[in-house]
């Protein structure tokens, strides 16, 4: 089985480069968006791409003091004026973008530039921090499906940001992708996008995104009146990294999910070798652990409960939380032992000991989706039931037709009785679908 962790990340690796840590541009939990916000920085990079829903689009990074904090802000204006002359002047008159396309992209973006993840991405192994030159990039990703929302082009909102990703990377390393779904070592620009448009708020934590205009006198190569409003982002992580975690590990019968087993035997195995325990499951068929830590945890069946035997033993791999959980469960199944064989029979009323066969018999599952219908031979037996496959639960047997010669009982007690299988015998009363017996 392929490791969790090794699954996610793949899904989620990056284009390239080496990942560094980003230091102190952002505090560590938050990034709080102030009513106004100052230039504090402006960079260019000289680098641009050809978009085709946008256009040329140049690669440049901008930094706002905000508040006690430095953020990086995106264009809220394609095409108008913003450069290092506009150092120290302000934008303000927020308001907010509730378009959750935007929301969760920037998220993204703050995330991996800052290291301010949630305890899910870090149970998943997706907080790698990206590198200065790596973010530069992805602020150019962003900053395109943000001028994709502005102008109304974003339509799929997976397809429009994989367009720009792609338009990005074939920048970045001069390749020469067409299509979205052209796979880049095993995964596809739609796949990357679809899994960080998926993760939202549970995965990358909750934006809040406002669009501010320009309030500053501007410059003599930046009038006022030709300067691009700007977009910025508030990144809030609801999650407490010392939260604990639970973990339920659940043993079921194969053939009726709906039965616990007591009594099987497990070995949870954090990936990192912190946590380490066997375990028993309880007379419900399941034990839970608790106080765990975020992370990715083995869980090995080592013995199955008396009279099963272990179907696939794993390990299985969980994260901690998951899909915004803080309770996660993992389910095992395992096969009772066949072979046994049960014993339904119809007879004669007044004698008995006459077992009459041509009676067709309904098997009905109580806790389970078993029906079968069967008629009684020699004997009165039904010799037809297929009592190796049926799951372990109860059940009705009903008659439905009679023998030749006979009319059913008014009783429907005579006609409709229950029973148990346990894989061995019928358990309950001896089956004799007794009818009162009148010659035609």
């Amino acid at each position: 089985m392929e490791r969790t962790r090794h699954h996610l990340r793949t899904r989620l690796t990056a284009l390239l480069l080496a990942l560094v840590c980003v230091l102190g541009l952002f505090p560590t939990t938050a990034l709080a968006a102030a009513d106004t916000i100052k230039l504090k920085d402006f960079g260019m990079s000289g680098v641009a791409y050809q978009s085709k829903a946008l256009g040329r689009c140049t690669l440049h990074q901008m930094y706002y003091e905000n508040g006690s904090a430095t953020t990086v802000g995106f264009c809220g204006t394609k095409g108008a004026g913003m450069g290092s002359s506009l150092k120290g002047q302000t934008w303000g008159n927020k308001s907010e973008i509730s378009d959750s396309t935007v929301k969760i992209m920037m998220a993204y973006y703050y995330a991996h530039s800052t290291g301010v993840f949630t305890d899910e991405a870090h149970a998943m192994g997706v907080d790698d921090v990206w590198g200065p030159e790596y973010t530069w990039y992805m602020n150019a990703w962003v900053q395109a499906c943000i001028w994709r929302y502005q102008q109304g082009s974003m339509g799929d909102p997976v397809t429009a940001c994989a367009e720009e990703l792609m338009a990005v990377y074939n920048s970045l390393k001069g390749t020469h992708y067409t299509s979205i779904d052209d796979e880049l070592d095993g995964r596809s620009f739609r796949d990357r996008t679809q899994f960080i448009l998926d993760g939202g708020a549970g995965l990358w934590g909750d934006c809040k995104v406002y669009l501010y205009s320009f309030t500053g006198s501007g410059s003599q190569a930046h009038p006022a009146s030709s300067v691009q409003k700007v977009i910025l982002g508030e990144l809030k992580i609801t999650e407490i990294t010392e939260e604990e975690y639970s973990l339920i590990v659940k043993k079921v019968d194969s053939t009726n999910p709906s039965k616990g087993l007591p009594g099987a035997e497990f070995h949870i195995q954090s990936e990192n070798g912190s946590f380490s325990k066997d375990v028993v499951t309880g007379a419900d068929g399941t034990y839970k652990q608790e106080h765990l830590d975020p992370g990715t945890y083995a869980v090995t069946e080592t013995k199955a409960p008396e009279g099963y035997e272990i179907d696939n033993p794993g390990p299985q791999y969980v994260v901690l939380p998951g899909n915004g959980n803080n309770t996660v469960t993992v389910t095992f199944q395992d096969t009772p032992p066949s072979g046994g064989e049960g014993t339904i029979r119809k007879v004669d009323a007044d004698d008995p000991s006459k077992g009459l066969a041509g009676a067709v018999i309904k098997i009905t599952g109580v806790d389970n989706s078993f029906v079968g219908t069967y008629t009684t031979g020699e004997g009165g037996y039904l010799t037809d039931v297929p009592w190796d496959t049926m799951p372990i639960g109860s059940y009705v047997a009903e008659e439905m037709t009679p023998p030749e010669g006979y009319t059913k009982s008014p009783d429907q007690n005579k006609i409709k009785q229950s029973f148990v299988w346990d894989g061995n015998k019928v358990c309950g009363k001896l089956f004799r679908f007794q009818r009162t017996g009148q010659y035609t």
